[in-house]
């Protein structure tokens, strides 16, 4: 049976908005985010703006008339799409006759409405009369509308000013049932919140969070400012889904001035996730659901902040977004001042056990003091066998690499290795075990697995696989000794009287964390340099994930002192 050669079709997104002549929003930003999910993008124009990042110049209306034009030719069984995002509709007129063109159809694509009405700069796009406009004839048919806090205040007829995250929840609250239908998301970009500010109303309302914002985490915290950037903000920025429950999305905050058609991208976004969403569950025929799935909000989220923190500066004001960042064959974006280690916090994010590994109930009592000397003493034995695997690692590394820069980090690594092995023989010695006895005591099964996984990994991987492996342990090392230090300053450990002190201090020391530091720009700079693919970034981060679960074992095996 011959097969049938036929090119499968991208999901097809239509934009309704105006166009940007400085191409940063309206349908330029939409078919660009279309296109870069993987969608094709159509376009319907109501308005022709002179704009640039500096503001709006002048503003042109397409005669309503023309606009229903524009969809029929659409509509007459040649284009039709499967998801529309509705932006700036320039009147009440526009807005009436789109209305009835959309009321009139047997089978409606999923629309998201994106209520433009205020520009980045402040100029006025929707007159406030066209708002009762809006409500009447046009959010009935809509299945998801993205207001900002301004324009959620516009379509309640009200001027909010919310302080705190309890006030747009109570906002969104208010507002859902007077859209009459359809689902809303409230941006929360004009508001951003303190990340503690988030976790405690989530803990006190039982509310579900997606969380975009990595914790903070105390080595890239450490190399940010190193590298001469500022502190990271501890603001977060939350949007707010309501869909029947409630969901918060919590995202970084970016502070930048490149934002100009951030809310034409996200609704782009969202439009075209759900049209992904729906083409592989429904092959993208009438029938898919209404409702448009978390993950593919997250998903439009994530984009979005991605095209933010990416952003080219262009422009003397407000600037565009990098629509292409994902268009581009890179899995994971290259740093940038907003995140200067995208594959580091990337693998700590996706690394389950990382916080059971670093904030492990053998770390605490070691910075309590606390611990039993023969826990340590039998951690110690065990991490100086484990130390022979790892510098083996290391040397089968340093023949796979192909330039200096990788060889010279891998044998900083190695150099502190040695250290830690005769600081591990001087412990030793303290606690009356002589080096003869130290390499005469067996490994335990746990020592075993993880110096037998990681030697695997570098015998059988390439150079990627092979920092990957031994930087969990040098970077899970570095964040702890950072954690103890502040967990010191908040007399939650000692240093005073404390038999583990030397330790402590060694692992938060200058000399460790420059080689952590080291460590991470090595492995930043190799993935911008490799590109990796989507699946390799996968086997990467498996590698990651199974060395910090290993890591956990090895602390759990000090503190049961098992073999």
């Amino acid at each position: 049976m011959t097969p049938q050669l036929r090119p499968v079709a991208p999901p097809h997104v239509l934009t309704i908005a105006g166009s940007d002549s400085g191409g940063g929003a309206g349908i330029q930003a939409d078919i660009k985010t279309a296109s870069a999910l993987g969608c094709y993008g159509s376009s319907v124009i109501t308005a022709l703006t002179a704009q640039n990042t500096l503001g709006v110049q002048g503003v042109h209306v397409v005669p309503p008339e023309f606009v229903v034009e524009q969809l029929k030719s659409l509509f007459a069984d040649d284009l039709v799409p499967s998801a529309a995002k509705l932006g700036m509709l320039a009147s009440p007129e526009t807005i009436t006759a789109l209305g009835a063109y959309l009321a009139s159809l047997t089978s409606r694509p999923y629309l998201v409405l994106d209520p433009v009405m205020i520009s980045t700069s402040g100029h006025e796009l929707l007159a406030h009369s066209a708002a009762d406009a809006l409500l009447s004839d046009l959010l009935p048919l809509v299945d998801l509308v993205t207001p900002n806090i301004p324009e959620a205040g516009v379509l309640m007829g009200t001027r909010p000013s919310p302080t705190t995250l309890e006030d747009v929840i109570a906002l969104a609250r208010e507002l859902h049932p007077a859209l009459k239908g359809p689902a809303l998301l409230l941006k929360g970009g004009h508001l951003p919140v303190s990340r503690d500010a988030v976790v405690k109303f989530i803990e006190k309302e039982k509310i579900e969070a997606v969380w975009l914002a990595p914790p903070p985490i105390a080595v890239i915290a450490d190399y940010r400012e190193v590298i001469g950037l500022p502190e990271e903000k501890p603001d977060v920025v939350v949007d707010v889904l309501l869909d029947g429950g409630i969901t918060l999305f919590v995202g970084p905050c970016v502070d930048t001035s490149s934002t100009h058609g951030t809310g034409c991208t996200l609704s782009a976004a969202l439009a075209s996730c759900y049209a992904l969403e729906a083409s592989m569950a429904n092959g993208d025929k009438a029938g898919a659901p209404r409702r448009i799935s978390h993950d593919a909000v997250r998903r439009a989220i994530k984009y979005t902040q991605t095209a933010i923190a990416t952003a080219p500066k262009l422009g003397r004001g407000h600037g565009p977004l990098n629509h292409g960042h994902c268009a581009m064959q890179r899995v994971i974006p290259a740093p940038s001042i907003h995140d200067p280690t995208p594959f580091t916090s990337y693998l700590i994010a996706n690394a389950s056990e990382w916080d059971a590994y670093v904030k492990h109930p053998f770390v605490i009592a070691l910075g309590k003091g606390t611990l039993s000397h023969e826990a340590f003493a039998h951690y110690i034995a065990q991490d100086y066998h484990y130390l022979r695997h790892y510098a083996r690692a290391h040397a089968a590394g340093a023949a796979k690499a192909d330039d200096m820069a990788t060889i010279r980090a891998l044998a900083d690594i190695a150099l502190h290795v040695a250290k830690e092995s005769e600081m591990h023989v001087e412990f030793c010695a303290s606690f009356g075990i002589t080096r003869a006895a130290l390499e005469a005591l067996p490994e335990a099964a746990t020592t075993s697995a993880y110096g037998r996984y990681v030697l695997d990994v570098a015998l059988s991987g390439d150079i990627l696989d092979v920092l990957v492996a031994v930087l969990s342990c040098l970077i899970g090392y570095g964040e702890v000794g950072l954690w103890l230090r502040k967990q010191v300053a908040a007399g939650e450990a000692v240093l005073e009287g404390n038999p583990y002190r030397r330790w402590m201090e060694d692992y938060a020391g200058d000399d460790f964390i420059g080689a952590v530091r080291r460590g991470i720009a090595t492995l930043e700079e190799r993935v911008v340099r490799e590109m990796p693919s989507a699946p390799k970034v996968e086997r990467l981060v498996q590698i990651f994930a199974e060395s910090t679960r290993l890591e956990k074992a090895f602390w759990q095996m000090g503190l049961d002192q098992s073999w």
